[in-house]
């Protein structure tokens, strides 16, 4: 599935992760990039917004201080698989491809691919927002802070949303920016 950065998107992909959560029960959140370079770094902000602004109640892997990227993926994944053996893996990763600026809901995919090869698919789930073309010349320093910060923000959100209702939580209309949905 793939959603534009709209209102309307979120509550759509907020409730398309609700319908996930519903199926197969509360997941891990592995959120893979580097602060290195903007282009990569949307998952390790989604993870920073999930912990410290909607202190969601799951397992957020990664972030600004401790990167999951190509060069410790596979250690990382067998951690987390080792200590979360019953729970669905949602990857959150950066990615290249003609929608730029769409946040893409998909099976599982190939995360890490920018800095080497990945070994094997990760996760059931991932998260994708598209941060460049995916051109042979993609120059790394190319893409717009703003760009990143606006995808990540909208991640964030739906994931939020998507736990709160799940959970039963109250939802934190202040944290949401009045995007509060009602599903009946």
């Amino acid at each position: 599935m793939d959603f534009s950065l709209s209102n309307k998107s979120l509550k759509n992909m907020a409730y398309e992760l609700l319908n996930i959560y519903r199926k197969e029960g509360m997941p891990v959140f592995v959120c893979v990039g580097s602060d290195k370079y903007v282009c990569d770094s949307l998952a390790p902000i989604v993870a920073e917004n999930l912990k410290k602004v909607y202190n969601i109640r799951a397992y957020v892997y990664g972030g600004l201080d401790y990167n999951i990227n190509g060069t410790n993926i596979s250690q990382a994944i067998n951690y987390i698989e080792t200590e979360h053996p019953y729970n669905s893996i949602v990857i959150i990763d950066a990615t290249l491809g003609d929608t730029v600026g769409r946040v893409k809901l998909t099976t599982s995919c190939y995360p890490a691919g920018g800095r080497t090869l990945p070994i094997r698919k990760m996760g059931v789930h991932s998260i994708l927002g598209v941060v460049g073309r995916n051109t042979t010349n993609f120059d790394l320093n190319t893409t717009r802070l703003r760009s990143v910060i606006k995808l990540s923000e909208f991640i964030s959100k739906a994931v939020a949303m998507s736990l709160w209702y799940y959970l039963g939580s109250d939802v934190d209309r202040a944290n949401i920016d009045g995007s509060l949905i009602c599903w009946k």
